[in-house]
């Protein structure tokens, strides 16, 4: 029997490729003027765009996680397989990047759907907090985030239809795409009730990414391994503690991960103490937790990463709206400054640029959100207490 189709689904999609192909097209390298991206600039790395075509991980050393450095061999491949000119090839091969993103673009569009209609939510939140919203608009071809964000909304929504062992498998896939997507497993691991449960999650979680790396750990284990010694060794960027260490202090990694660790502790702690209507409340304010704990409790916040944030505010319908567009709007100002020498001061990365101003604000936005989502009752009594105050 064929399935009606949702014409709603259907609308959104079609808005979603409009605004999709905008990115792709102010994103083009022969396209000017055009906007930087990072799935383009590491075409011009050797290994990728020019001189003897090399694999990642075996032959030299790449910064991103497997899926995506499968994802760049193949389409710089392809592209260089079709013509010899270099700026043609570097063209090709962020066309077809932008191809393979926009599946996941939509895959991602899909399941957040699939969600809202699951929790009887509000459909045109989908419009309001995820299409039109500046990291969706600016962001979603500039990196590769939008794989991790797909893996991590489908584990979310396999978990919630009781299908544990596959979302466990879809955290893995995300783990191998950007790590964040990793940060879902406590939140399975305190919901599910045995410990055989947990120790499933677990193992086929990091059994997917490990069989994923296996090949490359096994034929250049010291090149696979500077991936992560690489982000390791990687300074302050887009994050408060930049007001507190120099840029390429390592001790601002520790800090970070003690943030971090503290804040996925109170997080589960807090919503354990909170009564819920449903289980499904429960689990998606906690993943929301997780991603805020992340972007908070890390050395490095690009601005990219806000789009983990976006299927949440779809979902989670007491957030401030006010707050959430504040953020927005800084998270994208921080791109608009970035590589403006009379905006920025001359270095983004430093503690007076306004850059890193603007990128702390939206940190602080965020925690503001994390406050508010374990501590809501409480909120609104301080809340109303300061206005009655103001009143008088």
């Amino acid at each position: 029997m064929i399935k009606k189709i949702d014409k709603n689904l259907i609308e959104l999609l079609i808005a979603s490729t409009m605004i999709f192909s905008f990115s792709v097209w102010e994103h083009m390298p022969n396209i000017i003027p055009n906007h930087y991206s990072d799935i383009t600039s590491v075409f011009w790395r050797e290994g990728i765009g020019q001189g003897v075509h090399r694999i990642p991980y075996i032959h030299f050393i790449f910064e991103y996680p497997v899926i995506v450095g499968m994802l760049v061999y193949l389409c710089s491949f392809v592209a260089r397989s079709i013509t010899s000119s270099f700026s043609l090839a570097m063209a090709y091969y962020t066309f077809l990047m932008d191809v393979a993103l926009y599946f996941f673009a939509i895959g991602t569009i899909t399941m957040v759907y699939k969600l809202v209609t699951f929790i009887n939510g509000d459909k045109t939140r989908i419009w309001k907090y995820f299409i039109i919203m500046p990291s969706f608009i600016m962001f979603i071809v500039y990196n590769w985030d939008i794989i991790a964000v797909f893996f991590a909304v489908l584990s979310l929504y396999l978990f919630l239809m009781n299908k544990k062992l596959k979302a466990a498998i879809a955290i893995g896939l995300g783990i191998a795409s950007k790590v964040y997507p990793i940060l879902l497993l406590p939140v399975y691991i305190i919901e599910v009730k045995s410990w055989k449960e947990r120790f499933a999650l677990t193992l086929i979680a990091l059994g997917t990414f490990v069989t994923l790396n296996a090949p490359f750990i096994v034929l250049n284990f010291n090149g696979w391994l500077q991936t992560w010694l690489y982000h390791a060794s990687w300074g302050i960027e887009d994050s408060w503690l930049i007001f507190f260490f120099d840029q390429m202090d390592p001790k601002a990694h520790y800090v970070a991960l003690g943030v971090l660790i503290y804040l996925i502790y109170k997080g589960l702690l807090e919503t354990s103490k909170k009564t819920y209507g449903s289980k499904t409340e429960r689990v998606i304010e906690r993943s929301f937790l997780m991603n805020l704990a992340w972007l908070f409790g890390n050395y490095v916040v690009t601005p990219q990463m806000a789009l983990m944030l976006l299927p949440f505010y779809v979902l989670i319908s007491f957030l401030p709206a006010a707050l959430i567009y504040l953020s927005e709007v800084l998270n994208a100002l921080i791109i608009v400054l970035w590589f403006t020498p009379e905006l920025n001061l001359g270095n983004p990365l430093i503690a007076s640029s306004p850059v890193q101003w603007i990128a702390t604000s939206r940190q602080i936005i965020w925690l503001i959100f994390f406050i508010y989502i374990i501590f809501r009752e409480r909120t609104k009594v301080l809340i109303k207490k300061l206005f009655e105050r103001i009143k008088w």
